[in-house]
């Protein structure tokens, strides 16, 4: 008898259980299409911008949202270039494919392009840049400007020894008067490196953004590294003087980053000097040292 009623037991737990499994419809409204804009101007390299928008978390990862058919112009000393857009082969570029389409690169073929110009960026400290995005096919428009900063020398890179193995310390004279912004890198060897036939940066050693007012109060900025590296070696570093935009943006997409693989944290916004998108519009300007560890 008590066998019999365990069982009966058991059949209505699982018939309630199978009556709290309802499909339930949520009618998720239409994402919001975003411009996004990426340009890094470098002295002597021509123009290079990437365009494209967001889309919704549900949709195709291997779908390219590129924009297709905009105009993009860069205005500087009241000239103004209108970059040409890549040639397509197929209506759709395969995110793991750059056969879509002929991209634009830059310098050492580290970062594709969908519009480019044969018009070198001069090199003015003086004078800002100006860019402006027009989606013709979507009714969206896009703006931001920037302007070079001067480089800050490295001072020294002096390398440290412990138990056969070497750590270097990288500095640069800071200016007391100016309140400033670096990305500090650190690489071994090499900064690019060949994948599938292609060049593509080589992930640093080291990569830190600095704001000088609040870890430094002027004089030297300066980084250092643990004792991993071993005699031959080549560690390259590279000291960008950066605009607070380029620095924020940095900031808070390694914060978005972050936040994509925990469940705890709240979305976070990425901060941009696009007006009418988002993305980062803005000059490389850098110095950059090396050393050989005996």
């Amino acid at each position: 008898m008590k066998n019999i009623l365990f069982v009966l037991f058991v059949v209505l737990a699982l018939v309630s259980c199978d009556s709290l499994e309802r499909d339930i419809d949520l009618n998720l409204p239409e994402p919001e299409r975003i411009l996004t804009v990426e340009c890094y101007l470098e002295a002597g390299q021509p123009y290079r911008v990437l365009l494209t928008e967001t889309k919704g978390f549900f949709e195709d990862l291997d779908a390219c949202p590129l924009i297709k058919g905009a105009k993009v112009i860069i205005r500087h000393n009241g000239i103004a270039d209108t970059l040409n857009e890549s040639i397509y082969f197929s209506p759709n570029c395969p995110a793991d494919s750059l056969f879509g389409f002929i991209p634009f690169f830059n310098a050492d073929r580290t970062r594709f392009y969908n519009y480019g110009s044969n018009r070198n960026c001069p090199l003015d400290f003086d004078n800002d840049f100006e860019l402006e995005v027009i989606d013709v096919n979507g009714g969206r428009q896009a703006f931001a400007t920037t302007r070079f900063l001067r480089p800050v020398q490295i001072d020294s890179m002096n390398l440290l020894y412990k138990n056969g193995k070497a750590g270097v310390i990288v500095s640069a004279i800071d200016d007391v008067n100016t309140v400033d912004f670096y990305r500090v890198m650190l690489h071994k060897n090499s900064l690019t490196k060949l994948e599938n036939g292609f060049s593509i940066a080589e992930n640093p050693q080291f990569d830190i953004t600095i704001d000088d007012a609040r870890f430094f109060n002027g004089g030297k900025v300066a980084f250092g590294t643990g004792y991993d590296y071993d005699p031959g070696d080549t560690l390259i570093a590279t000291f960008y003087h950066i605009e607070k935009n380029y620095h924020d943006f940095l900031e808070t997409v390694s914060d978005a980053e972050s936040a994509n693989f925990s469940p705890f944290a709240q979305p976070n916004r990425i901060l941009t000097n696009i007006s009418g998108g988002q993305g980062i519009f803005t000059t490389l300007s850098y110095a950059r040292d090396s050393v050989i560890v005996d």
